[in-house]
C-alpha cells in the first residue's frame, strides 16, 4: 500500500481546515413587505427596521387612486412575504390583482379593516379611505399590523417604540393646530376628513366632491362651494393631486384668497411620516392664521 507522505497530509488538512474557516455561512433571506403606497411605506418601514425589505409599489408622486400595475409589479406582489394596502378601495387599479394573490395564497393585511372608519353617505354609505391623515389610526390598527407581519414572516416585531413616536407626533399637531382662532378648509377632493375630525376643523366642500380625485365636479356645485366659502369666511383653498389646478385658482381668485397646494396622497420631499405629517400641518396653519 502506498503511503501518503506526512508533510502533504498536513498540508492537504491545514487547506482544507482554512477552506472551511473561510466559507460564508449561508444566509437567510430577509423577509420582502410590499406595501401599496410610499405614506404608508414609511410607517412599515419604521415598525420594521432591518429585520425585513419593504418594497413600495406605487412610485412617490403617482396617483394612488388611478395607479394600474405593470407585468413586473403583479409579479412582485406575487412573490411578497406579504402586502400592506389600505384595504378601503383606495388603490382602485390594484383591487383585482391583490385579490387574486391573495386567492393563491400571499397573505394580506388592509390597515382600514383596523380603525374606526370615517363614514361618508351620499349614493352609497362608503368609508374614508384617507385613514393615513390622522396619527391616531395607525396607532389603533399597530397591533393587527405587527401580529399580522409577525405571523407571515416569522419576525417578533415589537410595536411599542412605533407607538410612542406616532402619539409624539399627533401631540406636535395638536400643539400647532391650537394656534388657530379657527379651521374651516375647503380641500381639493374629499381627503382631509380624518385631520380635520381629529384637528377640530370642518371641511365645508371640495372642488371634486368625493373621496377619489378620479370623481367629477360640475358647475353648480362649485357654485354653490363658492357660496359656503363666503358665508364661512374661508381663508384658503386646499388643493392637491388630482385637483384641476385651473379650478383651483379660478376659485381662489374670484374670492380673492390663496389657493395651497399639499402633498396629501405622497411623501413628496418628506424623509418620514413624521416629516410628512408636520409639513401637512405648518401648511395648513401658515395658510389660516
Amino acid at each position: 500500500m502506498r503511503m501518503i507522505p506526512k508533510s502533504l497530509a498536513l498540508g492537504a488538512g491545514i487547506i482544507a481546515l482554512l477552506a472551511a474557516c473561510s466559507a460564508k455561512p449561508a444566509e437567510t433571506a430577509r423577509p420582502n413587505i410590499v406595501v401599496t403606497y410610499s405614506v404608508l411605506g414609511s410607517v412599515v418601514s419604521d415598525l420594521v427596521g432591518d429585520s425585513a425589505t419593504v418594497t413600495v409599489l406605487i412610485p412617490d408622486g403617482q396617483d394612488p387612486h388611478e395607479f394600474q400595475p405593470s407585468a413586473r409589479d403583479i409579479e412582485t406582489i406575487n412573490n411578497a412575504s406579504i402586502v400592506i394596502s389600505n384595504g378601503l378601495d383606495f388603490e382602485e387599479g390594484l383591487l383585482e390583482v391583490l385579490a387574486t394573490a391573495e386567492s393563491n395564497g400571499v397573505p394580506q393585511f388592509r390597515v382600514g379593516n383596523s380603525i374606526t372608519q370615517r363614514v361618508v353617505e351620499g349614493e352609497h354609505v362608503v368609508a374614508d379611505p384617507h385613514i393615513w391623515l390622522s396619527p391616531m389610526n395607525f396607532i389603533q390598527a399597530l397591533p393587527a399590523l405587527t401580529s399580522a407581519l409577525n405571523d407571515a414572516t416569522g419576525l417578533a416585531l415589537d410595536a411599542t417604540t412605533e407607538v410612542e413616536e406616532l402619539t409624539q407626533i399627533d401631540r406636535d399637531i395638536l400643539a400647532k393646530m391650537k394656534t388657530l382662532s379657527s379651521c374651516v378648509m375647503v380641500s381639493g377632493h374629499d381627503e382631509l376628513g380624518y385631520f380635520a375630525d381629529h384637528y377640530g376643523c370642518t371641511v365645508i366642500g371640495a372642488i371634486i366632491p368625493g373621496l377619489s380625485t378620479t370623481s367629477e365636479g360640475t358647475a353648480k356645485q362649485l357654485a354653490v362651494l363658492k357660496e359656503l366659502a363666503i358665508a364661512n369666511k374661508v381663508k384658503a383653498i386646499f388643493t392637491g393631486l388630482g385637483t384641476p389646478q385651473n379650478v383651483a385658482d379660478q376659485l381662489a381668485n374670484e374670492l380673492n384668497i390663496k389657493a395651497v397646494t399639499l402633498s396629501t396622497h405622497y411623501l413628496h420631499d418628506a424623509a418620514n411620516y413624521r416629516e410628512f405629517m408636520l409639513n401637512l400641518a405648518n401648511q395648513i396653519v401658515d395658510a389660516l392664521k
